[in-house]
Parts: C-alpha cells; sequence; structure tokens
C-alpha cells in the first residue's frame, strides 16, 4: 500500500452516565472510565446536598439581581414615611402657634379676613423656623393654603391643606391629600364692669348644667352588685335603678352589675359609656338653654 493510499480512521468512544453521577466525577475522570464504579453514587461524594446550579459560575446573580432592588425600596419607602411624619409634625406644631397667637388677638380684631391674614403671618413665620422637607410638598411650602378656616363664632377653627408628592408614580396624580386642624377658643377679656366669667360644667349627652365640679352627678363612685338584688336596692335619691338602656339590653345579664350612688340604671359592662363622663368647662352663656342641676344649682358661685 503506497503512503498516498492510506486514510487515517478516528474511533469514538461513547460511554452513558447513570443519572446520580456525581458532575465533579464525570468532568474529571477519564473517558473510559467504569460507570459502575461506586464513586459515581452522590451518597458517598461530598458533594450530595449542593444543588447542581451552584456549581456553575453566576449562579446566584438572579436572586441576588431580585432581593437588592427590593430591599433597597423597602428602606427608602421607608425613610419616605419617616420624612411625611417629619413635614405633619413641623406644620402642626406652626398651626397651633398661629392658632394661639391669633386667638389672643380676636378682641382687637373685628374683621374676620384681619384675623386670617394675621394668622397665616403667624404660620407662616413659625413654619419657617423648622427645617422642613419642603421638596416632598407640591409646590413647596408656599402651597400650603388656609383658605378653609372658619373664624366665626367664639372659637379660631385654622385648617391647612396641602398634597404630599408619590415619589414613584405612573399616573398623573396631584399625591396624597393632607388635612390638618387646630382650634383655640378666642380670648375675650375681662368684663368692663369689673365681675370675672360665670363658667359651669357640662356632659356631652347631659342635659343640665353644673356648679360644681365635685357635684355627685359628676363624680361617679362605681360600685358592683349582685344581679339577684339588684330589684330591691337603692340609690341615695331613693330612686330604683332600671336596666341601661345600652349594655343590658344586648347582652344576657348574670351574676355581677355595676350602679352608682346617684344614678338610676344598673350595667352589665364596666366600659359602658354610661359609666364615664366627659366634662367639659364653658361658659354659662354657652350652655344652649340646659337646665341647671337640681343638686349643685342652689350654689351661687362656681366651685
Amino acid at each position: 500500500m503506497s503512503f498516498g493510499q492510506w486514510k487515517p480512521t478516528i474511533t469514538l468512544k461513547f460511554q452513558s452516565f447513570p443519572k446520580q453521577a456525581c458532575i465533579h466525577k464525570i468532568i474529571n475522570e477519564p473517558i473510559d472510565s467504569n460507570p459502575q464504579d461506586d464513586i459515581y453514587n452522590l451518597g458517598e461524594h461530598p458533594c450530595q446536598k449542593a444543588s447542581l446550579c451552584s456549581l456553575f459560575k453566576g449562579s446566584y446573580t438572579l436572586e441576588a439581581a431580585v432581593i437588592i432592588p427590593v430591599t433597597a425600596v423597602f428602606f427608602l419607602t421607608l425613610l419616605f414615611f419617616f420624612r411625611v411624619l417629619q413635614i405633619q409634625t413641623e406644620v402642626q406644631e406652626a398651626l397651633n402657634y398661629a392658632s394661639r397667637k391669633t386667638a389672643c388677638e380676636a378682641s382687637a380684631v373685628s374683621s374676620q379676613t384681619g384675623l386670617l391674614v394675621s394668622a397665616e403671618a403667624y404660620f407662616r413665620k413659625e413654619l419657617g423656623t423648622y427645617s422642613l422637607p419642603e421638596k416632598y410638598i407640591r409646590g413647596g411650602k408656599h402651597a400650603i393654603t388656609m383658605a378653609k378656616s372658619d373664624l366665626s363664632g367664639s372659637y379660631i377653627n385654622l385648617q391647612v391643606n396641602y398634597y404630599i408628592k408619590i415619589p414613584i408614580s405612573f399616573f398623573e396624580v396631584k399625591g396624597v391629600g393632607i388635612c390638618q386642624k387646630s382650634k383655640s377658643h378666642k380670648w375675650i377679656g375681662d368684663r368692663t364692669d369689673g365681675e370675672q366669667s360665670d363658667y359651669v360644667y357640662v356632659t356631652k349627652h347631659g342635659t343640665v348644667y353644673h356648679r360644681s365640679r365635685k357635684c355627685h352627678y359628676l363624680d361617679l363612685s362605681i360600685k358592683s352588685a349582685d344581679y339577684a338584688q339588684i330589684s330591691g336596692m337603692r340609690n341615695k335619691n331613693e330612686h330604683k335603678y332600671s336596666a341601661c338602656s345600652g349594655c343590658v339590653v344586648k347582652n344576657y345579664v348574670s351574676g355581677k352589675v355595676y350602679v352608682t350612688d346617684y344614678g338610676t340604671c344598673y350595667h352589665s359592662d364596666l366600659a359602658c359609656s354610661g359609666l364615664k363622663r366627659t366634662i367639659y368647662l364653658i361658659l354659662l352663656e354657652e350652655t344652649g338653654g340646659k337646665r341647671v342641676c337640681g343638686k349643685c344649682g342652689a350654689n351661687a358661685e362656681v366651685r
């Protein structure tokens, strides 16, 4: 055979590997390794608990690409809410200051427009003393309006409205609307005759006013009693106790009930509104037609 007619022959040898073969062993072993060798058993190799995807470069790129942006957005959102809280706190402080200062000038200024201008001037001046992050307010601090304030009557009712800008928005929106209020009673000064104003005490749902803060109808003395004996009990005015229309009607009564010394009802719930008193101190001319208390009304002066 001549040299020019010789043709080289290449023989390819294919070998199947078991499904549970270790990827390290498959890559590093020669092609003619015994596929039945115990070294291919994952149970005998140190990487038996490792995920196959972790053996390649960049296996954690997808996880990092998701977790890092989500974490960053979370902390930025948290910081944004702290900034909004700072804005509301500083605006409320300035609003309370303006309300109190305007209330002191109410007796000298008769025009509501003049009072509103004075209130806004006090508000702007006090707000300027704070490091207000106004970049979060749509239009800045000058966009905070007091147009809905009410200065009629005996109170200074100041109200401010503004919008907080949303950092990320897919739609054209103004932002989050914020409304804050402050209320102060107008200072009307002393009477010209030298007499002091007459103040009385009232409750939220009461039909009478009281001249003494220590009136028994205002100072509740709550005590418990057995429901079986309630029919024979009397209050200090010798009146019988009847069932409360609020808590007794809604609940099944058994065991203990609650009464007061001068009350006329018994209660099954200690948290019933009939066992609570919210007391307000107001001027006598502001009672609105309420009659005087029969217990403390005989006193000429407020105590």
